[in-house]
């Protein structure tokens, strides 16, 4: 029996998720995600895997619409056309929520990097200065309050971090409680809210955990960064788009919000004339929040299997358009 045929686009988190899909599969794989190559790769292949910044868009599934399955190489989905993928009747599979630990930690890490003025200080210490210990504030965490926009999976981890570990005032904004959300909510005594101003106009520490899409593209804008107190940090490990750059730089420039720590921007690599970059009150990390050998493991396993097994006819897990299940074979 012909093995399937796998486009695997730049490497995958871990090399145990590869192995998987050279013993089940014949693999094709590129680093060259130009769009030319993979029209010319994806002709006749089975399944497709890819990880950021690659992205697969209608022109490519155009080359082959008798794709079975795309597969993303983690939890983003915004590098997919997964509207087009539907409307061919191609699932879409990702890992949701297996880096949830690794993000959670990240977010925590950049809390306390800020309130600790640890870059500061660091830089200062690399220069002879021991005496910035005088000149550099730093706070507590303990009783700060912190506001998170969304309450899925990863914001919960960082919830439960910050009120059993660091016995801070948690709120979330939500569009909308579900009732497990709300259970979960109690559980870590943290106050939902749909009232997005208030998170920005009364917390500390505002965290982003929503997803990229239509609706949430630049929606943290001035007018909702402008509500932030002075004193106030903006930390984002969620997707860069979310917010509008131009306006989170021209308040941070202007030092009307103490500062930001991002570990993701709109665009990827952050090009090096990125006017955020200029400054010295934002701590930056290359999208790597979510990227642990622990984490990558399971996502890479996860991933692989999921588009193995539905392959070979399993119902797969993780599906983004379950539409595209009703009454289908492979």
């Amino acid at each position: 029996m012909n093995k399937p045929k796998v486009l695997q686009i730049l490497p995958m988190y871990h090399k145990a998720g590869e192995k998987i899909l050279e013993s089940e599969a014949e693999v094709i794989r590129t680093d060259d995600y130009s769009s030319t190559n993979l029209c010319k790769l994806v002709k006749d292949v089975d399944a497709i895997i890819l990880r950021g910044p690659a992205r697969i868009e209608k022109e490519i599934l155009d080359a082959n619409p008798n794709v079975k399955v795309i597969s993303g190489a983690g939890v983003g989905l915004d590098n997919i056309d997964v509207p087009y993928a539907t409307k061919l009747g191609i699932p879409v599979l990702h890992a949701p929520a297996v880096n949830k630990v690794s993000t959670a930690e990240h977010t925590v890490m950049f809390m306390m990097a800020l309130s600790k003025s640890l870059l500061p200080f660091h830089h200062e210490m690399k220069q002879g200065n021991f005496d910035s210990r005088n000149l550099i504030s730093t706070y507590e965490l303990k009783g700060k309050k912190v506001g998170l926009i969304g309450f899925g999976s990863i914001a919960q981890e960082v919830a439960k971090r910050l009120v059993y570990g660091l016995d801070m005032n948690v709120s979330a904004w939500v569009r909308e409680a579900s009732p497990e959300k709300q259970q979960i909510a109690r559980e870590l005594e943290v106050d939902l809210t749909k009232d997005i101003k208030k998170i920005f106009s009364e917390s500390d520490f505002v965290s982003i955990h929503i997803p990229l899409n239509a609706e949430t593209r630049y929606s943290i804008d001035k007018e909702l960064l402008s509500l932030m107190k002075s004193s106030a940090y903006l930390i984002n490990t969620a997707r860069g788009a979310v917010i509008n750059e131009d306006d989170l730089y021209n308040l941070l420039a202007s030092q009307k919000i103490a500062g930001a720590a991002l570990d993701v921007y709109e665009v990827e690599p952050i090009p090096k004339d990125n006017k955020l970059l200029t400054l010295s009150n934002v701590l930056f990390t290359p999208h790597v929040g979510g990227i642990t050998e622990e984490s990558n493991y399971i996502t890479a396993t996860t991933v692989a299997r999921n588009v193995i097994n539905f392959l070979k006819g399993e119902e797969p897990k993780f599906v983004a358009n379950p539409s595209t299940l009703e009454g289908y074979k492979v």
